[in-house]
């Protein structure tokens, strides 16, 4: 009797270790790309907050994706000088719009006098000057007297409207000069998006590149083209930037520092800088994507030309990333999707993928033609389009075995019109 209860108790501990070990076959868990960023980037980034000391607030947002991160990203504090990029973007905005005109000039009086940084201080009073040389003094030199004065130009109520309104939180409430993080990514964003169709947004942009303060998010990005806006109390240890990072991926980044030293809150910005851009490059190159909703698959980025769709939830592997677009195999080379219609994956679950597949020939679709996973109940991967020329690896039945985007697909033989077998 013992020998037996001892022999069914081993059958049981090894039926529930069984249990527990995963089979070699069981696929990791998928995990995207910017779930990866939020977890590497968290960590590191607290722990470097942690050894700095003060309050950091940051707000991070990938302008292909529209991915964000943050930390205290909502929280007030004292916008010093950033509050000067809203004004400048709402001037050129306004400037686009015909309402102001760049040339017009404003007179310098004795009570725009302000200290601190800027340069028009050391000019006369009743000196003249551009509304487009103002920006650029408030831009490149963080000019406090411009700033004075082409507020006084659009009104600070107009001003104010005008944050409320792009989604700013913070605009001048109770008369304080706050903002948050956040605040400041929503207005870097704007500009992005403004620069993207008017010379007055790039000419905007140029003037934050060529800024004179360049020791904080441009430090920590070294090689990178940035357009940012710093603000600084030095005697109250207040430090912001709020950027446009122009990486191959661009996105915009918000730091704001409160309690640290004047000289080492820019050296905690630059290591803040530093470790976002770090992660942001590795979460850009992920190897697969998982598809939003039904996505077209174009002939390039032009958009001009669709060649096929890809199924909603669908895996590929991509081969090329370029500005807003991915690229995978289709057809006779590559097909091109956009990155806002898929999620980045940096591990996937899918099976099937095509490895070393030689093409034996080429088939050509007679009309919209589905591709499947399997040949037997199969579920439709993508569609080619009608009249389009695809390489296929082998036979299969009433199939021919193609690679889609780096899986192993079939198209049926009755969607094709013609055949050719390389010899």
């Amino acid at each position: 009797m013992k020998a037996g209860r001892f022999l069914i108790g081993i059958i049981i501990a090894i039926f529930v270790f069984s249990m527990i070990i995963p089979s070699p076959q069981a696929s990791a868990a998928e995990l995207t790309a910017h779930q990866d960023f939020t977890k590497k980037v968290s960590v590191e980034l607290n722990k470097y907050i942690k050894k700095s000391g003060g309050l950091v607030m940051l707000q991070y947002q990938d302008l292909v994706t529209g991915e964000t991160f943050q930390i205290k990203g909502k929280t007030s504090s004292r916008a010093a000088s950033t509050i000067k990029l809203p004004l400048a973007l709402y001037i050129m905005e306004q400037a686009a719009k015909g309402k102001i005109n760049l040339n017009q000039k404003l007179k310098y009086k004795s009570y725009h006098y302000y200290g601190g940084s800027g340069v028009i201080q050391k000019d006369k009073v009743g000196t003249s000057y551009t509304i487009r040389d103002l920006v650029k003094k408030v831009m490149i030199y963080s000019d406090n007297i411009a700033f004075i004065m082409l507020k006084e130009r659009v009104g600070q109520q107009n001003f104010i409207k005008y944050m409320k309104s792009v989604g700013g939180k913070y605009a001048y409430p109770n008369g304080q000069n706050l903002t948050s993080a956040k605040d400041l990514t929503i207005y870097a964003k704007r500009l992005y998006l403004f620069s993207n169709k008017s010379p007055l947004g790039k000419e905007l942009v140029g003037y934050l590149k060529k800024t004179v303060y360049n020791t904080t998010i441009p430090r920590g990005i070294k090689g990178t083209a940035v357009a940012h806006k710093v603000g600084m109390i030095p005697m109250d240890r207040i430090y912001n930037d709020a950027a446009i990072v122009y990486d191959k991926n661009p996105y915009v980044l918000a730091i704001m520092t409160r309690g640290i030293s004047y000289e080492k809150s820019q050296k905690v910005i630059a290591g803040l800088a530093a470790i976002v851009n770090k992660h942001h490059k590795a979460k850009a190159s992920a190897p697969y994507f998982k598809s939003k909703a039904d996505v077209t698959i174009y002939q390039n980025s032009s958009k001009a030309f669709a060649i096929g769709t890809l199924k909603k939830y669908q895996t590929l592997k991509i081969i090329s990333s370029k500005g807003t677009w991915f690229g995978v195999k289709f057809g006779k080379g590559t097909g091109y999707i956009e990155k806002k219609s898929v999620v980045s994956l940096k591990k996937a679950t899918v099976s099937g993928w095509a490895t070393n597949l030689p093409q034996i020939g080429i088939i050509k679709m007679k009309a919209k033609t589905p591709v499947v996973d399997k040949t037997t109940s199969g579920k439709v991967i993508a569609y080619i389009n009608k009249n389009q020329d695809y390489y296929f690896f082998k036979r299969d039945k009433d199939y021919y075995v193609v690679d889609i985007g780096g899986r192993v697909g079939y198209v049926a033989s009755k969607y094709i019109t013609d055949l050719s077998v390389s010899m």
